[in-house]
């Protein structure tokens, strides 16, 4: 597949019967399947520099609108356990199999609590700027993180967030990530039995240094990347450099299956 080919593929919507929703996804690509799992009060879209990319790697790339988020329908806020389970309903929707899973922000919580509680699904993990940092005040320091983040974040990103958190509104996110900085994420990390590694910017304000190394150590094997660019959407903002990191990983991991 060339950029050409997976960019058209991506820029295709798809949709598929998940329970009650019809869900919204992306998909290019053919090989091993990633999905990737948008952060909060975001869409499929945000993964528009990385999943094509992805997919001329030689790997089977699919990012959903979570329900409530993007085109997807969905409840009043989604905690992380039912986010995970969820994404458990995704794969099976579309026959996935063991696959790797790519979460940003909240959504690496969610990710890591699948891993957990369906080990069997998960063949490896990469947590973008993850949150869930069991520090005291944890909710505060990370609202404080996202403030801060806006400084350090590209123009670029205003229009590719705010049309979705518009989409989303106020009540939901805030009662989703509310819901979030109650989830005990590390616990999660050290029933996980998936290879997994963790990819923060070097400025991101949100996502403490030593949370994030000490998750990665809670995974078998795992590390921290800290990239020289990027902010929290490490994802959007250093595009080649994380792709690099996570194309890298998933060949290390899922060639020794």
């Amino acid at each position: 597949m060339t950029p050409g080919d997976a960019a058209v593929a991506w820029s295709r919507e798809r949709w598929v019967r998940v329970g009650e929703y019809d869900v919204r996804y992306r998909e290019a690509g053919e090989g091993p399947p990633v999905v990737l799992v948008h952060g909060l009060g975001l869409s499929a879209d945000f993964w528009w520099k990385n999943g094509p990319p992805l997919a001329v790697e030689g790997f089977r790339v699919l990012a959903p609108d979570l329900p409530g988020f993007g085109k997807t329908e969905g409840p009043a806020y989604l905690p992380v356990e039912a986010q995970a389970a969820w994404t458990a309903r995704f794969a099976d929707a579309l026959a996935l199999g063991p696959a790797a899973y790519v979460g940003h922000s909240v959504s690496a919580q969610a990710m890591l609590q699948l891993a957990a509680d369906e080990p069997e699904r998960v063949a490896a993990l990469v947590l973008a700027a993850p949150t869930g940092d069991p520090a005291p005040l944890r909710r505060t320091r990370q609202a404080l993180g996202f403030v801060t983040d806006a400084v350090f974040e590209p123009v670029g990103l205003v229009p590719a967030v705010g049309e979705p958190y518009f989409r989303a509104g106020i009540p939901r996110w805030l009662r989703t990530w509310a819901s979030a900085g109650g989830h005990d994420t590390l616990g999660a990390a050290r029933r996980a039995k998936a290879p997994g590694i963790v990819i923060l910017g070097k400025h991101d304000p949100v996502v403490r240094r030593g949370f994030a190394r000490e998750l990665a150590e809670a995974l078998p094997g795992g590390r921290c990347i800290e990239l020289e660019r990027g902010a929290h959407a490490v994802v959007f903002d250093a595009p080649e450099d994380f792709n690099r990191e996570v194309v890298a990983f998933l060949r290390e991991v899922l060639a020794s299956r």
